[in-house]
């Protein structure tokens, strides 16, 4: 819960402060998280993710609500559950990178 509920804070600053294309979005996750900015191919895998798990939680916003759900902050209602929920996904992607985690 605790990985997730990071995710989602990621996905959060992604949408209120990365501005409106998701390019641009995923460029802030990324660079905030992994202090790059990340390369074409990266982006488009990203995006692709992104473009495919909307339509998921778009379909299914009862799946969206419980992801968005999760952990003990509560999500900005003021945001659409399937776009928050297809965020989280990306962020959570951003957040599972090599070079983000901490190895020892």
């Amino acid at each position: 819960p605790q990985y997730v509920e990071a995710a989602r804070g990621l996905a959060q600053r992604m949408m209120t402060d990365g501005g409106k294309t998701p390019a641009t979005r995923i460029a802030h996750g990324f660079q905030l998280a992994t202090a790059r900015l990340p390369s074409a191919a990266e982006t488009v895998l990203m995006a692709q993710l992104y473009k495919a798990t909307l339509a998921k939680y778009t379909a299914d916003t009862k799946a969206a609500a419980a992801l968005v759900a999760i952990g003990e902050v509560k999500a900005d209602a003021a945001m659409k559950v399937s776009e928050r929920a297809a965020w989280t996904m990306v962020a959570n992607l951003i957040l599972n990178l090599d070079e983000v985690l901490n190895k020892s």
